[in-house]
């Protein structure tokens, strides 16, 4: 049976060293997520939003702390074992989409499945039903990012987070770039795959864009100020 928290942290802090100076970014964040939530974390500028998504991501380590994921303890993991976990059962939306200038929207999208050893046959399908679901018009899947809008490009990084069916979908201030109309677009599409049970953790600085999760986080100074659960939906 699949355990139901995806995963959890506990008293975890984040120092960093500014030559002679400690500078804390978190403090002490203790947290549990269960499979199918969708969960906003937002604060203002310097409250530790970005620190613990990279920790969250498996792209940093904290300072101390116990963290565990679908099982694993992270911090006893090799570099190796975080790249297989990176790339097998997470997904990653920036706000400035990250995608390769010289490949088109379906090549962008097969990316992580090629490093993942997935028949070409197969990704191409995959990549293709994934284009199709978050709505991306099929005469753009051979254009370049330089030929696609905001909208467009920000809809081909969620299917590429997608391509390996991460078990956890992380997207850092996905609207930041966005206008209102497509940024309600994107917002929508991570609405859908968490009503089919994806796990969705969303970093914002936006009220508005927060309060379309079903649990918000708010951080400052690097503590968690609240934690609770979106009635309005």
């Amino acid at each position: 049976m699949m355990k139901k928290i995806l995963f959890g942290i506990k008293n975890v802090k984040k120092i960093y060293k500014m030559g002679e100076v400690s500078v804390p970014a978190l403090r002490g964040i203790s947290l549990k997520v269960e499979r199918g939530e969708f969960i906003a974390i937002t604060g203002p500028s310097g409250s530790g939003k970005s620190t613990l998504m990279h920790i969250l991501g498996c792209l940093d380590k904290p300072t101390e702390g116990i963290f565990y994921f679908d099982g694993k303890n992270i911090l006893e993991a090799s570099e190796d074992n975080l790249a297989e976990i990176r790339n097998k059962k997470i997904g990653f939306v920036f706000q400035q989409f990250n995608l390769l200038g010289g490949m088109n929207a379906l090549e962008n999208v097969e990316t992580p499945c090629i490093y993942a050893g997935v028949k070409k046959d197969k990704r191409i399908k995959r990549a293709k039903e994934l284009l199709n679901k978050v709505g991306l018009e099929e005469e753009r899947f051979s254009h370049h990012p330089n030929r696609l809008s905001g909208g467009q490009r920000q809809k081909v990084a969620i299917a590429r987070a997608l391509i390996n069916n991460p078990a956890l979908l992380l997207a850092d201030e996905p609207t930041g770039s966005l206008d209102t109309v497509s940024g309600d677009e994107i917002i929508k599409i991570f609405q859908n795959l968490n009503k089919e049970g994806k796990t969705i953790i969303l970093v914002t600085h936006e009220s508005y864009i927060a309060h379309h999760a079903r649990r918000i986080i708010h951080l400052k100074d690097g503590l968690i100020e609240e934690d609770k659960i979106n009635n309005d939906l």
